[in-house]
């Protein structure tokens, strides 16, 4: 995929900003509420990673109006955040998803890592999570993590950035799409541990349910 303009950056960053200033009070705020997300012990590590309600929706966002903003953050060479890509999570409960998924990518788009800051920031341990607030919530609780948006959405050259590490941790959701998950990024990664979590979990609800110090025990941090 070509190389953002600056006008798609500019764009994206408009999106993100505003979807983000419409966040408080709104459903999605709700919907993160239930998954841990607003408590006050963990809402100023929760905003560095933007996340927003598309309220008023910028031209073209339209089909996205009333779901959760997921903006895919990168530190520029200038030290400055940019925008790479937006990803919407429908959060109506009564949804079926007749017309659309329950995460949405925009048409054209590829799919990336998330939270790459945490490769930035980190040289020693890693996990590689399904999913952005999987990655969120580990991060928060401790626990550096980068998100692939979807069990089937690893590439190969993913693991290049992850090489340097001495270990990364591959989260296993409990079911057995999150174990095939956690062996197709095993196999690129000489570096790897799976670490699978109880049926029927993923790394929030385990945080949720049990609590980030049971979640962290698992990985041994």
């Amino acid at each position: 995929m070509a190389r953002l303009s600056a006008v798609q950056r500019k764009y994206l960053v408009d999106a993100t900003r505003r979807y983000h200033a419409s966040l408080p009070g709104s459903a999605a705020e709700e919907h993160l509420a239930t998954r841990g997300l607003t408590a006050p012990s963990v809402v100023e590590k929760v905003d560095r990673f933007r996340l927003g309600y598309v309220d008023d929706p910028l031209p073209g966002h339209e089909q996205y109006r009333g779901m959760l903003a997921i903006p895919y953050l990168r530190l520029s060479p200038g030290r400055e955040w940019s925008v790479v890509s937006l990803r919407f999570r429908c959060i109506d409960p009564d949804c079926g998803h007749e017309y659309h998924g329950k995460y949405n990518t925009i048409a054209g788009d590829r799919p990336r890592l998330y939270n790459t800051i945490e490769i930035i920031r980190n040289d020693d341990v890693i996990a590689v999570v399904e999913g952005e607030i999987d990655a969120v919530t580990s991060s928060i609780c401790g626990v550096p993590a980068i998100g692939v948006p979807g069990a089937d959405a690893w590439r190969p050259v993913f693991r290049e950035a992850l090489l340097g590490f001495e270990t990364v941790y591959i989260i296993a959701e409990g079911d057995e799409a999150g174990l095939r998950f956690a062996n197709t990024v095993a196999a690129d990664l000489p570096n790897g541990r799976i670490v699978r979590l109880d049926d029927g979990h993923d790394v929030n609800s385990t945080v949720v349910d049990q609590g980030a110090n049971a979640y962290k025990r698992r990985i041994a941090i």
